[in-house]
Order: structure tokens, then sequence, then C-alpha cells
């Protein structure tokens, strides 16, 4: 069942967010602006501390969609179609009467259509059930999560921890312990389906309250390799270290973090987990909101390929040249240049009321950072400098594939009228993107592990919901491939423990994976017949359409202005280059202009 939609009048029309913008920075290689027209509208214009976005794909038709949470409680959200374009729909569900904060798309009830879960600060936590007619309806007291009045909650994450096939969440309240005495709070899934759906609070049992912290956000990760999804928790404070609860699998958990390595005490605002070296364990960059600097913490040695899983993170932040020198919050890691190895963008803010746009006063110099990763050494590139941020004030960000063309492009819900779309730009290294859909268990597979092989090497990602600060990515693991045309192999594992191998023959493609094997193969191309590099066989436009042949001699043709233009300005008689035949045709036509009396 699709989510029931309906286009708001002012935005009846999808607009088209053009693969190339208009940015005056001397173009950067990795990203263009996606929507140089401002028609993203978000109203980031008050609030504390930011608020969330997602990209997941909110009415299950496979593209990447857009909700953006906001400080007066409106959510906003944005239907993708997969070519560029995005429309502004109404899902019926209004203001939440409150400042909103994390919103995640997922089928908490195993219906097969997704819900929404939505945290709030100074007002109860809210959730939406889709409903077998599409429409969205408030579960009362959201299935025993709502709170009070009060509550103080930022991220979410989202698993099923226990494997008994009910989706469990994981909330982080930030407050100060003289106003509130709430610790986190993990809240298991139980019994019904979308209003009758409840959960129970187990956080006592389960030993993942945190104390009483001021706490960001949490990721479901499996750290240890072990099958069990671990729980990862940030805190705002140097006297508070971040906690890493590992999963012993009786339904408790014990804090690892000390021993590991990861009980970092800075101001921590961003959990985020990626191979970033393709040595097959996690590593984590933790964004810092003060000038401490940020932390990478990299997994040292090989602990699963020798067969053990004791773990030992060491911070390389200072020498992979990651510190920054502004005040850090979300952070990504994802393979903008498709060369397998994952890069690294960090929002930097403000920690002041997002009193807009007076704030950007105190933060004349914002810059967030984008850096590229060599091959999994150290430092990372440094190519910041080649984006203009225009002192852009980020908190949350996400990633996916919106315009589907195999380039990753990324969203920033930065403080303005507006969010920020960077698109990828496409280049001559292959890709493959994968979304699983399993028979069995839960259908958003939330939690599996993917390994990729190319040529030997393997490329990790794993299926969450709810990571870095308050931020949902795309449903669609995307492995960038660097110059091979071929993979050895994607070796899925499951909740549950079941895996599954497949091999795959082609590249450039989205493909749906199964407990089987391959469900469908979605190629893209060039979908415009007339073009000269028409695929017949793509189903999906990649953007990648050439014209070139279309236009005649002395002529190109300009994607940007979609038209034949003249290749060389002042070559009037197309002889590659400019003489006296210009001048003496350009006087020929000038001289043709108007007749004597």
């Amino acid at each position: 069942m699709r989510i029931q939609a309906h286009h708001l009048a002012s935005q009846s029309l999808a607009f088209a967010l053009v693969w190339l913008g208009s940015w005056n920075m001397g173009l950067c290689q990795t990203f263009v602006d996606g929507d140089p027209s401002g028609l993203l509208y978000t109203n980031h214009v008050g609030g504390y501390l930011g608020h969330g976005v997602s990209m997941a794909d909110f009415n299950d038709d496979g593209h990447d969609d857009l909700t953006f949470t906001q400080f007066e409680g409106e959510i906003r959200f944005y239907a993708g179609s997969g070519t560029g374009e995005f429309a502004e729909v109404d899902l019926g569900i209004g203001n939440t009467l409150g400042e909103s904060k994390c919103a995640l798309w997922v089928d908490l009830d195993g219906d097969g259509d997704q819900d929404l879960f939505v945290t709030q600060r100074l007002a109860p936590n809210r959730l939406y059930a889709q409903m077998p007619d599409g429409s969205m309806q408030e579960v009362p007291g959201a299935g025993g999560m709502a709170g009070t009045d009060l509550e103080r909650t930022f991220g979410a994450s989202i698993a099923d921890y226990d494997q008994d096939g009910r989706l469990d969440v994981y909330v982080c309240h930030y407050h100060s312990p003289q106003t509130n005495s709430e610790t986190n709070q993990l809240f298991r899934g139980l019994t019904g389906v979308d209003l009758g759906m409840t959960f129970d609070n187990v956080t006592a049992l389960a030993g993942v309250g945190n104390d009483v912290r001021q706490s960001f956000q949490s990721t479901w990760v499996d750290v240890d390799r072990d099958g069990l999804l671990d729980l990862h928790v940030i805190n705002d404070r140097t006297f508070w270290p971040d906690a890493l609860y590992r999963n012993l699998g009786d339904g408790t958990f014990q804090d690892m973090a000390a021993e590991w390595g990861i009980d970092i005490g800075i101001y921590s605002m961003s959990s985020s987990f990626g191979d970033f070296d393709n040595d097959l364990d996690w590593d984590i960059l933790v964004s810092n909101g003060a000038d401490l600097g940020n932390n990478f913490l990299v997994c040292e040695g090989t602990p699963f390929l020798d067969g053990t899983n004791v773990l030992s993170y060491n911070n390389v932040a200072e020498e992979a040249g990651v510190l920054l020198d502004n005040l850090a919050w979300g952070a990504l890691w994802f393979d903008v240049d498709n060369d397998r190895w994952l890069d690294l963008y960090i929002a930097t803010g403000t920690s002041l009321y997002s009193d807009y746009p007076n704030v950007t006063n105190f933060y004349p110099n914002s810059t967030n950072g984008l850096f590229l990763n060599p091959q999994g050494v150290l430092p990372l590139e440094d190519v910041s400098a080649s984006i203009n941020w225009e002192n852009e004030l980020t908190f949350s960000a996400a990633f996916g594939d919106h315009n589907e063309d195999g380039a990753l492009d990324f969203i920033s819900h930065q403080m303005g009228p507006r969010a920020a779309l960077y698109n990828g730009v496409p280049n001559d290294n292959h890709w493959l993107q994968v979304r699983l859909s399993p028979e069995e268990g839960h259908p958003d597979a939330i939690g599996s592990l993917l390994t990729l092989w190319v040529e030997g090497m393997p490329l990790s990602r794993t299926v969450t919901c709810g990571s870095q600060y308050m931020s949902q990515n795309s449903r669609w693991e995307h492995f960038g491939l660097g110059a091979s045309a071929s993979v050895d192999s994607l070796v899925v594992a499951w909740p549950g423990g079941l895996q599954t191998s497949i091999s795959l023959d082609e590249v450039d493609r989205r493909v749906v994976i199964n407990e089987s094997g391959l469900v469908e193969s979605i190629a893209s191309g060039c979908t415009y017949a007339m073009a000269c590099n028409f695929d017949p066989e793509a189903a999906e436009d990649d953007g990648s359409c050439d014209m070139a042949c279309a236009c005649g001699e002395g002529t190109t043709w300009d994607a940007s202005l979609e038209q034949c233009v003249i290749a060389c300005e002042g070559d009037h008689n197309n002889d590659g280059g400019i003489g006296a035949g210009d001048l003496i045709l350009f006087l020929t036509w000038f001289g043709n202009g108007c007749q004597g009396e």
C-alpha cells in the first residue's frame, strides 16, 4: 500500500532540481547545486540545536523522498520522482504542537507500509501509522512512547535488538538533571498493527539508560560482528563519556566503551559509522561541539579476520586532518566519487538558539568540511574549499541518490528558510545500489550487514534507521566500484543469522535482493530515444543523455541550456577558427538588415 498524499496548492507541480547548478565557485567536480531555485522550503529560522532530516522513501515507490522537522512542530514532506524532481505533499499530519526533532520512516508494525516516528522537545513524542487506505493516523500515546508534555527527546534509532521480528525504539533525551530526571529509554516492540501498536519500556532491564545525561543520538550497529546489534550513545559533555552497549543476547547489555577505547569525553554531536579503510570493521566519526576537535576512532588490527572480537579504537583525527576549527554537528560517511572508499562530510553550525538570520552574525566564517578518502590512508584530502557553503550553518544531513544517476547526493538541513541539496556529479567509475526486501522477518531488513567483494576487496554497509545527528539516510545501499566493471560477490547477513551469497553479472544499476537472491535488476542510462547514447535496456534515466550528434557543423550540445550552441564564439563560417572569413560573413549579415527608402 502506498501512502496517501495530497499535493499542496502552492506546490502542485513538481519542481525540477537540475543536474547542473550555477554556483559561482569554479566548478567542483564532486557536487553541484541540486536546488538552484531554492524551492526546498523548510522554514528553519528558529528552534534549539537544529532539526532532523530523512532521505528515506516514505511512499514505497522506490525513489528517495525528503522529510524535514521544524521548530514550530510543522513537518514538511517532499516526494521524489527519481529523476531529480520533488513535489511537496500534504500527508494530513498537521502540526505536532511541539518542536519536532527527529523523523524516522520505518515499517514499525511489519504490515508492509511505512509508519512515522517523530521525537519532540517540550512536547510528547508522536507515532503515525500508515493505514490500509494509505492515510496517516496518529497512534494514541505513541503506543507507550509519548512521554510527558515537557519531553526533551532529540535523536532516536530503531532496530530489532532481540531478533523477535518486532522493531524496537531507543530515544535520547537532552536535558539537565535539575529540570528533568529522565534517562534515555529503550522501548521493545510488542504486538498490534496500525493504531494498535504497543511498546514496553525495558530500559532498566536492558541496562541502557545512560544515566541522566545530555544525549543527542544513538546508533544500532553490530560493532563486534557477533550477529547481535550493539548500541552506540553519544553524550554532550566532557565529563559524560560516550557509551557502547554490547548486546549480550539475553535482553541485556554491557557498556564496553572504556574497554574498547570508545569512552571519549567531548561535546559529542554525531554518531557516524563506516568502514573507511575497507578492513571489515567499523570506524567511527564523533563530531565535537566545541573547539577541542572532532574524534575519528579507527578500529585497530583485524579482529574479525583473526577469529577474535577484541576491539581497540584509536583517535586519529589530527593525523587524518579532520579536527576542523568550527563547531561540528552531523557527519556522513559515503563514497562521493565512486572509487570504493568512503569519504567524509562534517556539518558545522552553532550552539545558540536558531534566531535566523541574526545568529549568522556570530558565525561569519563557518565552513562545513568535505574530505576525500585516498584509499584508506591518512591524511584525508580536504576539498572543503571547492564548494561554496555560503556561511551555511547546518545541524543534520542525510545522503542518497535522489536523481538515480549513480552519484550520491546529500541534503543539508541548514539554518534559514530553505534546505541545501548537493547533487553528486557522475564520473567514469562504476557503481551498484542494493535494496533489501526480505521474504521473512522484518520488511525493512534493518540491522542487515552487506559485504560486496570487488577484486578481493570487501566493501561493508549496514542497514540503519536513525544515526549521525537526528537523520535518516536512503534505504538504497550504495557501493562505488572504481574502474571495476564487475563484482566478485555480494554477501548479506540478515537479522537472525541467515546469510545469502549472490553473484551479480552487471553493474551501474539498482538491484533488489531477498534471501533467495536477486529479485529485480534496474538498469540506468539514457532513456531518451533521440539521444546519441540511447540505451533501450535502461529503466531509469541517469541524466547522461548526449545530444552532440544532433548538432550541426561548428556547434556543440550545451547540457545546461539543452540546445546546440556555437562551439567557438565568433566562428560564423564553422571552420573551427576565427578569421577574415568570419568578419566578411558578419558584415554581409550586417548589411542585409534594413532596406533604404
